[in-house]
């Protein structure tokens, strides 16, 4: 064969092997940025008792791991549901209830990472851990986890771990009328047991931590401080103060505000504009918050996407660049609200639920690349450390407070923030995006864009003048006709009225010369 068509060969050879399409990484199984998908299921939400909120606690724990967590009731578990979860969370808050014959095959049988939260661990976890659980009828304890301690929690109707052969426990139990100390939580292969979670403790945190390991949750957790309750009505003079002050003691912070969706160019909006510039130039950084929901809200209102692109387009197109959303946990299990109003964001800090109204609940919740974690200062203040080290929390947390309403607030927030062990960490520093169909907001090192340029974040504040026409004025067709015949009646009426001051004059001399 000639060299020529030896060539020719070579080349179709090589078009060939260009036109095939190419494999796609990790396409033999899960990447190493394919997040696992976590299934919780639960047997009571144990209102009433002291186990009552732990589901949500673990909902919003499960939440800043950024996971996608799927919420099944075990009444409602289906066979083989198990088998698309790489990891399954079962919680059992009554001892009493039985678990379906369903999800106690599925358990015994499953091979991915497994964790059982409260009584009656199951027969497997059992052998696997070589464990045994005792019962605390009502005793106080100290938990010491990491770090962190709390002193004389009380317990009641508790499990514990007796005995295990567990390659790893978590914490310590310390309990005061026995004098025993006890594991928190133990760990060995795909098995981790945790024998009781209340969200109202410190517990919460130990459980924090486990989920961190049993998630394989490794990078270093930052601390961030939030101020919400942010209104175009609010003290907007505090709040520039607060960031002021913020700034001068060298605290980066977040501002969680309210979305204002109508009457934008009234001076009350300019002046909120106004307040957000200075906040953003004293290191602060902006979150949008979800808006109020009115129980009467119409069900056939499917404006939010629309205003919510509305509101974040007007920040930027004043030099103000949101980095982030701030919601309550329950706006991630609707679909409505986290179609329409989170899909901007790849960044929220999720708070407690406070009045929870859905529009389309789900059980499936919608997952971001970064989600804080939110405490109050209360919850913060309890918590005791061990020896001089500045402890970590286990993972991203906000420190959430209310906008001050008068200076007394103001200075008792700003003596709290500087007696914390905390280093607040800056929001910007780490990568945030927020897409609308105009902006592209991103921030990265500390630096933050908007479509690609670096926004100016000296400020320079602009008198708002009050003089504003609320109303536009009408055209009035017939106001020059009614204007003349406004002037000829008054002068018609003055006419007469000099006529008959003159027709009384002259009648009353008549009168007197009669007389």
């Amino acid at each position: 064969m000639s060299s020529r068509r030896w060539n020719l060969l070579l080349q179709l050879l090589l078009m060939a092997l260009l036109l095939l399409p190419a494999a796609p990484a990790g396409a033999t199984g899960q990447t190493s940025a394919e997040q696992p998908k976590v299934l919780l299921l639960y047997d009571s939400l144990a209102s009433g008792t002291p186990r009552g909120g732990n589901i949500l606690e673990l909902q919003r724990q499960l939440a800043a791991y950024h996971m996608q967590v799927t919420l099944i009731s075990l009444n409602h578990y289906e066979q083989g549901t198990m088998k698309g979860f790489s990891n399954v969370i079962t919680v059992i808050n009554d001892r009493e209830l039985p678990v379906s014959k369903a999800a106690e095959e599925d358990i015994a049988g499953y091979k991915g990472q497994y964790l059982h939260v409260g009584y009656n661990p199951p027969d497997v976890m059992k052998q696997a851990l070589k464990l045994n659980t005792g019962m605390i009828a009502e005793e106080s304890a100290k938990l010491t986890f990491g770090l962190f301690r709390e002193e004389s929690l009380m317990l009641r109707q508790v499990p514990y771990i007796a005995a295990s052969s567990a390659e790893r426990a978590y914490g310590s139990l310390s309990l005061t009328g026995s004098g025993t100390e006890v594991p928190y939580a133990v760990s060995s292969g795909r098995f981790t047991y945790v024998p009781y979670l209340e969200a109202g403790n410190a517990g919460k945190l130990a459980m924090l931590e486990v989920l961190k390991d049993w998630l394989g949750a490794g990078a270093p957790a930052q601390t961030y401080l939030v101020i919400k309750e942010i209104y175009p009505f609010s003290d907007l003079a505090l709040l520039e103060e607060l960031a002021g002050r913020l700034y001068e003691a060298g605290v980066p912070f977040i501002a969680s505000v309210r979305p204002v969706f109508s009457n934008t160019d009234f001076p009350a909006m300019q002046r909120y504009l106004e307040a957000l510039k200075a906040v953003q130039s004293k290191n602060g950084s902006i979150l949008v918050n979800a808006p109020v929901v009115m129980p009467s809200i119409n069900s056939s209102d499917l404006t939010l996407n629309v205003k919510m692109n509305s509101f974040i387009n007007l920040l930027a197109e004043n030099g103000i660049a949101p980095l982030g959303m701030g919601a309550d946990i329950s706006w991630t299990y609707d679909k409505e609200y986290a179609a329409a109003g989170m899909s901007f964001f790849d960044s929220v800090v999720l708070f407690q639920d406070e009045d929870v109204i859905h529009r389309e609940e789900t059980n499936v919740s919608t997952a971001f690349a970064s989600s804080l974690y939110s405490v109050t200062p209360e919850f913060l203040s309890g918590l005791k450390h061990e020896g001089k080290a500045v402890p970590q929390l286990p993972a991203d947390t906000a420190v959430t407070v209310n906008l001050p309403e008068d200076k007394a607030g103001l200075e008792a927030l700003l003596q709290t923030v500087n007696g914390y062990w905390i280093t607040f960490a800056d929001y910007k520093q780490t990568g945030h995006k927020v897409v609308t169909d105009n902006y592209t907001v991103d921030s990265a090192g500390g630096v933050v864009r908007v479509n690609g340029s670096s926004i100016n974040v000296d400020y320079m504040p602009e008198a708002v003048s009050s003089d504003f026409e609320y109303q536009e004025e009408q055209y009035q067709s017939f106001k020059a006709l009614f204007s003349v015949q406004n002037k000829f009646f008054i002068a018609v009426i003055a006419i007469a009225l000099l006529l008959f001051g003159v027709l009384l004059t002259v009648g009353y001399r008549l009168y007197r010369k009669k007389y």
